[in-house]
């Protein structure tokens, strides 16, 4: 009996390396891989591990200028934007190092940075306005308490952090809005950075 079961194992081995020798270049005659990005890029953003992948597509479909691996991709700089699930072309790419990000806000305007989960950064591009709903928690009894939720709009992206995480697994973003009217939104409480809820018109 475990002679047969052996035999069997072999024959159905054989029967794959055979359907995968005969089927290989088939495949490969009608697909090729191609790099799309997994993420916005945006202007001057480092592109690491995961945020460009590759995918297969259809030969006859392919758009002109398509790049076919990850070499002159990952550790590189967007030149423009490249939205999540575009192709990356070479003249989207450069090596040339960005200047550093400003850490100073513009004068009469705050920065202010939260930790955003990572498919919600992913939609994300520097220069982005979006409206932010945080809920702000007060203490009642000697225990901190949920308070109403206070949206604050039209918070410009300042900067998105991918590669530095922060408590959670969430990507730092930075926004910067007008001091004055940060000061009129945000309750002079403690707010929780991880119940923040990001709303912006940009879907991609």
């Amino acid at each position: 009996m475990k002679v047969l079961k052996t035999i069997l194992a072999l024959v159905l081995v054989a029967a794959f390396v055979i359907a995968g020798v005969w089927g290989y270049p088939r495949v490969a005659a009608r697909f090729t891989w191609v790099a799309i990005a997994s993420i916005n890029l945006s202007p001057g953003m480092p592109i690491r591990d995961g945020m460009a992948i590759l995918k297969l597509w259809r030969v006859d479909q392919v758009p002109e200028g398509a790049m076919h691996s990850l070499q002159d991709i990952l550790g590189n700089y967007a030149r423009e934007r490249i939205a999540k699930g575009e192709i990356v072309r070479p003249s989207a790419v450069t090596t040339k190092t960005p200047p550093p990000v400003r850490t100073m806000p513009r004068w009469g305007y705050s920065l202010l940075t939260f930790g955003v989960p990572s498919e919600d950064a992913a939609k994300l591009f520097v220069g982005d306005r979006v409206d932010v709903t945080v809920t702000p928690r007060g203490l009642r009894d000697g225990s901190f308490i949920d308070l109403d939720p206070v949206v604050i709009s039209g918070w410009l992206v300042h900067h998105i952090d991918h590669e530095n995480l922060s408590g959670g697994g969430h990507v730092r973003v930075t926004l910067e809005v007008r001091t004055e009217e940060s000061r009129a939104a945000l309750p002079a409480r403690i707010i929780d950075p991880s119940r923040m809820v990001r709303k912006t018109s940009r879907d991609n």
